[in-house]
């Protein structure tokens, strides 16, 4: 028989601190493994709590079993068994886990385990202490909750870590405007809650999304926006842009125009006031209501088209017109004052030549000024003498008397008279009148008289 020599076997003398690898052969109790460890004589012993930190961990169980690789630390050897540790390794496994999420930008979930006052709050992943400063911190960081942080910061040396919860609910909340965002469009309308107001304007917030309502998209009108509205109050408005990932609101979209308002109550036909707000060219700007305004053109102030229309009103004058078209589609309004304006020509029924009486008004160098049939008309220095002189020598004003039409046209307004030209009408008449009587009384006898008495 041969001699038995251990040193055949390769055998190593493992001490403390030492790390080996071994197969686990059993498992003792649940709570013990017992692993070959190659180049060793004896056995090596891990009990659970040197295997794990989880403190939840209570059976060897369901994570892990015969035939399973282990590496260990050796901390104590006696004749009979190895004692081993793992929790040096768990440490350096969990520092490089932790190293290869931070590399990855990636989350890790942990323990809130202390709150340290004015500071923030003492974390735990794996036995691996982490710092969250409160600035990193949010309304769901409570001591003994478990919340999901990334690694902002760290000192793999020094083993320190500073963690935020902040980082993932502002990502998050970044995803979900986006979210948000890409649903609205143009056009839509939405219902959102005022949150801060400005002279300029007011922010909205919907879910997450927020959109600025500028003062001048409030009311038709101009209104004080830190007046006209309150810090929580639920608005409905239209978007009207969407650019660069921002939205701008409408709430005057949505509002009946000014000019609708006033249709309602108010059509062709109506009498209505208005104040002359701008004198154009060819019409008078009246504003009906505020931010409502109505076209006066020059052919519809009066009947009467030699008025002047410019001269006859100023700015904030009052004149009562009558509505005579809408245009809904392009929201004018166009008025009139004929409708309740008397026009005397509509009674004239009168051509030239015809004879009538007048009434002198006013005597100036030109002329005379007179009414004629309901009208205004005029006699003109020509027609008004017979004979040298002034006029005011042969007429003061309210005489009457008569002249001949020797020009009207109705549409103008424009009616001329003379009264030289019916004193000329007259004589000849009269003139005519006597040279047909003498001719009747003078015989053939009376012709040649002179003639017969020569002959004798």
């Amino acid at each position: 028989m041969e001699n038995f020599n251990l040193d055949d076997y390769d055998l190593k003398d493992f001490k403390r601190g030492d790390i080996v690898e071994g197969k686990v052969v059993s498992i003792q109790n649940d709570n013990t493994l017992v692993i070959s460890i190659p180049g060793s004589a004896i056995d090596g012993i891990i009990h659970l709590d040197h295997y794990t930190n989880d403190k939840s961990i209570e059976s060897f169980k369901d994570i892990i079993k015969v035939g399973d690789t282990v590496k260990a630390t050796v901390t104590k050897k006696t004749e009979d068994e190895i004692l081993l540790s793992r929790l040096n390794q768990i440490d350096d496994e969990v520092l490089d886990k932790l190293n290869q999420i931070k590399e990855a930008n990636e989350t890790l979930t942990v323990n809130v385990v202390e709150e340290i006052e004015g500071k923030g709050y003492r974390c735990e992943y794996n036995s691996i202490r982490l710092f969250m400063p409160r600035s990193q911190a949010t309304k769901n960081v409570t001591v003994k909750s478990k919340i999901d942080v990334k690694i902002i910061d760290s000192d793999p040396k020094k083993h320190s870590y500073i963690v935020s919860r902040k980082v993932i609910e502002d990502e998050e909340f970044k995803e979900e405007r986006q979210k948000e965002l890409d649903k609205v469009n143009v056009g839509d309308v939405l219902k959102g809650t005022v949150i801060k107001i400005e002279p300029y304007g007011a922010l909205l917030k919907f879910e997450t999304l927020t959109g600025l309502l500028k003062a001048n998209q409030v009311s038709h009108s101009f209104v004080d926006i830190t007046k006209e509205l309150t810090l929580g109050q639920e608005l409905e408005v239209k978007v009207i842009k969407k650019e660069n990932n921002k939205i701008e609101l409408s709430r005057k979209a949505l509002l009946e125009t000014p000019f609708k308002l006033y249709i309602k109550d108010h059509k062709v036909s109506d009498k209505v006031e208005g104040i002359v707000k701008n004198k154009l060219q060819y019409g008078l700007l009246l504003e009906l209501a505020p931010e409502v305004k109505g076209l006066l053109h020059q052919s519809e102030f009066s009947h009467n088209p030699n008025d002047n229309f410019q001269n006859c009103v100023k700015i904030n004058d009052k004149v009562e017109v009558v509505i005579i078209n809408i245009n809904e589609e392009k929201e004018r309004i166009s008025l009139s004052r004929k409708p309740l304006l008397d026009n005397p020509w509509e009674r004239v029924d009168a051509k030239v030549g015809d004879v009538v009486d007048i009434k002198i008004s006013e005597i100036n160098e030109k002329g005379l000024k007179v009414e004629a049939l309901g009208v205004d008309g005029f006699v003109p220095m020509s027609e008004a003498l017979t004979e040298k002189g002034n006029l005011t020598d042969f007429y003061a004003v309210g005489d009457t008397l008569k002249a001949i039409i020797v020009e009207i046209k109705p549409r103008e307004w424009r009616l001329k008279l003379s009264i030289k030209k019916l004193k000329d009408e007259e004589e000849r008449k009269s003139f005519e009148k006597h040279l047909t009587d003498k001719e009747e009384s003078v015989t053939i006898g009376d012709a040649f008289k002179d003639v017969l008495e020569e002959s004798k």
